[in-house]
């Protein structure tokens, strides 16, 4: 039996005369509120029903992974040059036997390799976390959205009317992981028409409720 998607809020759904009854609650806490968008954007009526940014799990692993690499091994190379430092188990032994070589100095050389390879590692987790921050996706019950900026924002749109299809991809990794890439066909030109948003938590939820915002609200 197949599961039913999300469910998508009426355009102008009414006030419950009584918030605190059981038979309903404020209209605040049944429509999503725009947070990582600017509330200003939306038209009057629009409604937000999703909004996100790619999941940290897309941007961020990579560079943590070498930072977490590079800084052990620089630092097993550090021990092998200063004495006083505690070895990292069998690394350390293995650059000190480098000793022997040349002047000796080549666990120094080896720990300076390694901290300028952490030090770019930095900057590259620096780097994908802007990239990360800076682009928000949403969908509104008038627009599919890309919000793109930290100072100074773009922002482009499709409206849900020109929508023609919507694809997901997801590789064996990402469907373990719960995110993939979500591409937007729509009619006549468009900026952002056919580009990969990649990293997009809960894919398959966000094609539907963008198939049914075109659906209800863009016929």
């Amino acid at each position: 039996m197949a599961t039913p998607g999300p469910t998508i809020p009426p355009l102008n759904p009414s006030q419950p005369s009584d918030a605190s009854s059981t038979s309903g609650r404020p209209i605040d806490y049944l429509v999503p509120q725009a947070k990582l968008i600017r509330a200003s954007l939306l038209s009057q009526g629009e409604q937000m029903l999703r909004e996100t940014r790619a999941t940290r799990l897309y941007y961020l692993p990579g560079p943590i992974l070498a930072i977490i690499i590079f800084g052990l091994l620089g630092y097993a190379a550090g021990a092998a040059a200063m004495s006083s430092w505690p070895a990292f188990p069998y690394v350390t032994g293995w650059i000190a036997s480098a000793k022997s070589v040349g002047n000796g100095m080549i666990p120094q050389y080896i720990a300076i390799f390694f901290l300028l390879l952490t030090l770019l590692s930095l900057v590259w987790l620096l780097v994908r976390y802007i990239k990360w921050i800076r682009t928000v996706y949403a969908v509104t019950t008038s627009r599919v959205i890309i919000q793109r900026g930290i100072l100074s924002r773009d922002f482009d749109e499709i409206p849900v009317n020109k929508v023609r299809a919507v694809e997901v991809h997801q590789g064996i990794l990402q469907r373990l992981l719960g995110y993939g890439t979500v591409r937007v066909t729509s009619e006549g030109e468009n900026r952002i028409a056919n580009e990969a948003w990649v990293g997009i938590p809960k894919p398959w939820e966000f094609q539907r409720l963008i198939n049914g915002a075109a659906e209800k609200y863009g016929r």
